[in-house]
This record gives structure tokens, C-alpha cells and sequence, in this order.
């Protein structure tokens, strides 16, 4: 039951932040749409902010724990920004607020995990140390939270979705180019 309460109260939390800012949120805004009383909510969470990281962090370990992976570095970053394209208001509405460093963290775990994986796929044929596929992984990893987080300044307008699909064409046309280019110039 009270792993169900907790998924309960972050539901509505997530739900009232696709409508309303988050500096106008409040406990009793939060535990009336959640049907809870305080105490439930003090119980899990210390205040809105520690319940805003636990909703990153609990995205995050499912995003992790999904066993099917996608083929393609584009479907695999469709799946990685699936929350973020769910909940525009409410990233929005997290740029804005005083707890604005939680979301390019966060981007950054998603980014790092999936991108990782495409690196050490690609560097299959090459004799790259772990430094190696770091840097590369860093490198592709920043530039998307970067320019997502420009998408996110902008307002996220529909036609910068495009951009999804052409990181993703980026990265295919140019992983072994930057491999090549590591390779050559670590020194």
C-alpha cells in the first residue's frame, strides 16, 4: 500500500505540474488531487523538491530496468526522451523554478546510459581504451542535453522534434569519423 500511495502522490504531482508552475504548486495542491492527508505525504517526501527528484529518480531506474532495448540510436533516444516529450509543461515549468539544475542532470543519466551503448557498439572494431569511449560518450552526451535544454528555453515548438532524428543521423553518419579522430589524436 504505500508504494502504492507514493506512486499516487507523484501521479499527482506530475499532473498538476503539466498544469501549473512550479513555484505556484503547493503540499495541500498536491495531497487533495493525490487524496492523501499531510502526514502520508511528510512520510514520503520531504518537501516538493525532495518529491520532484524522486520522480527523476524513479523514471530514471525504469528507464534503466526496461529490457528491451531499441536497435537503432534513433529509437532508443524516441525512448529515452519519452518522459520529457510526455510532460513539455511540465519540464517547462521545471526550467523555470529554483530547482532548474535537476533537469540537465537528470538528461544527462538518461543521455549517458543510452549513448554509451551505441558507442561501445560502434567501437567494436577499434582498439579504444575505456578513456576513450568515455570521452566519446561525454562528447555525444552533451551536445543532446545542451541543445535539449536550448529546446526546452525555446519553449519546446513542435518543429524541433525533427531534431530527435537528425541527432540521431549525426551520431550514425559520424561515430566512426570521431573513433578515427580519438584514435589519432589521444596523444
Amino acid at each position: 500500500m504505500s508504494k502504492y500511495t507514493k506512486t499516487r502522490i507523484m501521479n499527482a504531482f506530475l499532473y498538476l505540474l503539466n498544469e501549473k508552475s512550479m513555484d505556484c504548486l503547493t503540499v495541500k495542491d498536491i495531497i487533495e488531487t493525490a487524496e492523501v492527508n499531510r502526514n502520508t505525504f511528510y512520510y514520503h517526501f520531504e518537501d516538493i523538491y525532495d518529491l520532484l527528484h524522486q520522480v527523476f529518480k524513479t523514471k530514471f531506474e525504469e528507464f534503466c530496468s526496461q529490457t528491451e532495448k531499441c536497435d537503432t540510436f534513433y529509437e532508443e533516444y524516441i525512448r529515452s526522451a519519452d518522459f520529457f516529450m510526455k510532460n513539455k509543461k511540465a519540464m517547462s515549468h521545471i526550467y523555470y523554478s529554483k530547482d532548474r539544475e535537476l533537469l540537465p542532470k537528470y538528461m544527462e543519466k538518461f543521455t549517458l546510459v543510452f549513448v554509451e551503448r551505441f558507442v561501445r557498439h560502434a567501437a567494436e572494431n577499434y582498439e579504444i581504451s575505456e578513456e576513450g569511449i568515455k570521452y566519446l560518450t561525454t562528447f555525444y552526451s552533451y551536445t543532446i542535453v545542451g541543445n535539449t535544454m536550448h529546446w526546452i528555453q525555446e519553449g519546446m515548438p513542435q518543429y524541433r522534434e525533427k531534431y530527435l532524428y537528425l541527432v540521431s543521423k549525426s551520431f550514425e553518419d559520424s561515430i566512426d569519423d570521431l573513433i578515427q579522430s580519438y584514435l589519432k589524436n589521444r596523444s
